[in-house]
């Protein structure tokens, strides 16, 4: 495998999706995130990630190293639900806020983009509490295990 996927090899960045994946990290996400053990699992999980939606690769400036991921999903009408993951080593760090604020930044000059929807799960209080910060509201819903947040975007 010597093509090269965002600046990396593709060989290392199929290596960091497993690491990046622990069961720390997925612990709320579905099932499809789950059990990426081996390279194959990874190369698994990042064609169907890439074929379901649009997924940005998020790394440090510094080191260059993958440090976890961005995925936007595009309905018609304007809505794009996203989600985002950070390995465990980059938790409480500053970088989920970074990553958000540069993904409302990329989708206010997406003219297809009105509304971004953001699921977390009940128990995950810093990344509810972080996108609350960014100016994302809690839509109301049902009870249920996952809070949904939405972002509407300015149309220039």
């Amino acid at each position: 495998m010597n093509e090269v996927c965002c600046g990396i090899q593709e060989t290392e960045t199929l290596a960091c999706i497993s690491e990046l994946l622990t069961p720390k990290v997925v612990e709320c996400l579905p099932p499809h995130f789950k059990n990426i053990k081996s390279l194959s699992d990874a190369q698994g999980w990042y064609n169907n990630m890439v074929t379901e939606s649009r997924l940005f690769m998020v790394k440090n400036s510094g080191t260059k190293r993958l440090i976890g991921f961005i995925f936007v999903f595009v309905e018609d009408g304007g809505d794009a639900h996203i989600g985002y993951l950070l390995g465990e080593a980059y938790w409480g760090k500053g970088y989920a806020t970074e990553l958000l604020k540069g993904l409302l930044d990329f989708t206010n000059h997406e003219n297809k983009i009105t509304r971004l929807i953001a699921g977390v799960a009940t128990n995950n209080i810093v990344s509810a509490n972080l996108l609350q910060k960014l100016g994302f509201v809690n839509r109301q819903n049902e009870k249920n295990e996952t809070i949904f947040y939405e972002y509407l975007l300015s149309q220039t």
